[in-house]
This record gives C-alpha cells, sequence and structure tokens, in this order.
C-alpha cells in the first residue's frame, strides 16, 4: 500500500489543475482506490471550510482508506482538521424474519436493492432512526428496518458463528410451528425459505426443534434442513444448481428480489449458487467481471451452470443474466423465471444481445465467488 501511495503523492502536483484542489485530488483518488463501487464500500467524504482551516468530515466503511487518505494527506503537507467517521468492524445483526427487504436509503419508498435472508449475518454500519446502514456478506451495502433485525454482541455473535445450526435445503417454502404435533395455521411461529438458517440439530426424528435469531422457538420437518457444516462443504453440483432454479419456474420478477418467494435476473442467480454453497457477487454488472470468462461466439463451450450476461451491444453494459443449461438454453428471471435460448435456431432465441458468459466452477476463492465454508462471517 507505502507504494501506491507513494507513487499518487508524486503525481498529484500533475494532477492538480486550477480546478482541482490538492485536498480535493487526494480524495478523489482515495475513492477510486478503495471505493470504486459505492454499492460495495462507502467512502462519502467531502470538506468544508471553519475559520482559516479545512476540514475533512463525511463516512467511510473502510478503514485502510482512511489510514490512506491520512497518509496522502500529510505526505502533501495538507494541513486539515479529521472529522471523517470510520464505521465500526465488528458490528453485527443476524436477519430475524425470513426474507428482509434491503433497500437503497433509509425509508420504506427507497428501491429495493437487495434482500436477506433469516440467519444472514450483517455488519452494521450507522443507525439512522429506525433503519440500518448495513453490509451484506456479499460486501453489499444498504438499509433495513431495525425491526428486520437482531442485534448481537461480538460475544455473541462469536457464539453463533460456533454454534449449532441447521439451513433449510427445501426448495419449497416451510412452515416453523410452535409444537412438534402443530399442523394448524393458527400454530405457525413464521415461514423459512431456501437458505434461511437456524440454530438447531440434526436427529432422527421426524421434527426437529429450532431456534430463531430473535430467540422464537418451533419445529421444523427433518427433511426439510441440513447441518450447515455439511451443506457449507458440498462440492460444486451444476445439477443442483439448476434444480434450484427450475424449482421457481414461473415464479414472478422483482427488482431487488432474493428469495424463492419473488426475484431479479441476479437474485436467480444468487439464490440458485447459494444453495450450492456458494456466495456471488449482487448485480449481474459485479457478476460479468468475476469467474473465468467466455466469449459470446463461443457459447457451444459453455457448460451447466455457466453464467450468461446480456446488455447493450454498443456500450457493452450489462443488465441481464442467465444460468446456461443444454444446448443453447438458459434458465432466467425476466417477467417470470422461464427458459429463453441464445441459439438463432431455437424457438425459444431471445433477440437481447449476448455479451458475456462466465464460469463459476473451478474459480471458488477468486474475486466475488465465496465458499461459505470459507466466509469468515459465518464461522469462526
Amino acid at each position: 500500500m507505502k507504494k501506491i501511495l507513494l507513487f499518487i503523492s508524486a503525481l498529484l502536483p500533475f494532477f492538480c489543475g486550477a480546478q482541482s484542489l490538492p485536498h480535493e485530488k487526494v480524495n478523489s483518488e482515495i475513492k477510486k482506490l478503495y471505493a470504486p463501487d459505492s454499492r460495495q464500500a462507502v467512502w462519502e467524504v467531502s470538506f468544508k471550510k471553519s475559520g482559516n482551516s479545512i476540514v475533512a468530515y463525511g463516512q467511510t466503511s473502510e478503514a485502510k482508506a482512511h489510514v490512506a487518505f491520512k497518509e496522502l494527506m500529510r505526505n502533501n503537507n495538507i494541513n486539515y482538521i479529521d472529522s471523517i467517521n470510520v464505521y465500526p468492524e465488528n458490528q453485527w445483526a443476524l436477519v430475524r424474519i425470513s426474507v428482509a427487504s434491503l433497500r437503497g436509503g433509509a425509508k420504506h419508498s427507497a428501491e429495493i436493492v437487495t434482500q436477506a435472508l433469516m440467519g444472514t449475518p450483517l455488519r452494521l454500519l450507522e443507525r439512522k432512526g429506525e433503519w440500518w446502514r448495513v453490509q451484506s456478506p456479499d460486501g453489499y451495502i444498504s438499509y433495513v428496518p431495525v425491526s428486520s433485525l437482531q442485534k448481537l454482541t461480538i460475544d455473541e455473535m462469536k457464539s453463533w458463528r460456533s454454534a449449532n445450526r441447521l439451513i433449510v435445503k427445501s426448495l419449497p417454502q416451510i412452515r416453523v410451528y410452535n409444537s412438534p404435533e402443530a399442523t394448524s395455521v393458527r400454530d405457525i411461529v413464521t415461514d423459512l425459505v431456501n437458505g434461511c438458517i437456524v440454530e438447531g440439530v440434526v436427529s432422527d426424528d421426524s421434527k426437529i426443534k429450532v431456534k430463531l435469531p430473535d430467540g422464537r422457538v418451533g419445529w421444523v420437518c427433518a427433511s426439510d434442513v441440513e447441518d450447515i457444516h455439511d451443506w457449507a462443504n458440498q462440492k460444486f453440483n451444476a445439477e443442483k444448481i439448476l434444480e434450484t432454479a427450475y424449482s421457481m419456474m414461473g415464479t414472478p420478477y422483482l427488482w431487488g428480489g432474493m428469495s424463492t418467494k419473488a426475484l431479479d435476473c441476479s437474485g436467480l442467480a444468487r439464490v440458485s449458487y447459494f444453495a450450492n454453497g456458494i456466495i456471488l457477487m449482487r448485480d449481474a454488472s459485479q457478476q460479468a467481471k468475476t469467474g473465468m470468462r467466455i466469449e459470446p461466439e463461443n457459447w457451444r463451450l459453455c457448460k451447466a451452470g455457466d453464467l450468461l450476461y446480456f446488455g447493450n451491444a454498443k456500450t457493452k453494459r450489462v443488465t441481464h443474466v442467465a444460468i446456461y443449461d443444454h444446448d443453447g438454453r438458459y434458465i432466467h428471471s425476466s417477467g417470470r423465471v422461464k427458459v429463453n435460448s441464445v441459439d438463432p435456431e431455437d424457438e425459444l432465441y431471445l433477440t437481447t444481445p449476448f455479451l458475456s458468459a462466465i464460469r463459476v466452477d473451478g474459480q471458488e476463492g477468486t474475486k466475488g465467488i465465496t465458499r461459505v465454508a470459507n466466509h469468515k462471517w459465518y464461522f469462526n
């Protein structure tokens, strides 16, 4: 990092023209280096005058960026007052409802940008009234109502990471009941969807007692859940990914949706891959920059489970993603979950420009493709 900062420091005098003050250029370079994608990292720093001094104020989710900012300011002999709020690294919560909607702003009228399932660990950044600004395991920044979360202390979070936990493997939505014998709708504690995480232990009983993140307890069918360690350590399985996707055939499209209830195009990819224990980037434009790239003219080299990206043929801007199946056909969420083809000879061919494909298989552990088993938010 020091070499990079020294290089930037040396170039700053050449970069700074009449319209760009040195401190503003430092700010711009730090943002470019540490927070180029505002969906993944916060660097919201501005300047104001205070008497004869300038004050740097705002907030960041990146402690390293703040350290680098101070060093660059010092290296360039820029005197200033530092009032930048660095968000805490170790402040946690779990989602306490089956599917929480996370928004682009701290208000219910803000668009849904993503969702998180029960038991998803979230890094708490900043509270704004009845909203928390959070970061999800894929790095995505958003806002969620306080009522959707169970806040944990550092010790509680550490305990959760080592607790006996179960994950919902059922493709259809399931119910948690208030007793092992209960079947009435009046005995339902909550619903759960594929990927929800609860505390509990696998047993030979037909019903298993589970504890939800907020302490509620209930019973689920043993066949609907599995031990989180077994799930997290499964091998890449294209058929499981496709089976998950096809289980949602006809499910309605929802912008920002990321559960089996309703989802958008990248949400379908995310949900399907998460069933195989893999966390992808949230948005299609982010996913397209990961994995092993396959050029569009080579689509016949695609294998089951590869991800196909579509968008603007002139700008190459990615706006849509699908999961490849076979013989040019893919499953995707567009209006509803359905099947189409990249083969112009196929009756299901769509004319939306096909820009590229990526292969996730064999790329786990590379940028933007993370095995849950290796994600430090889930396990100690």
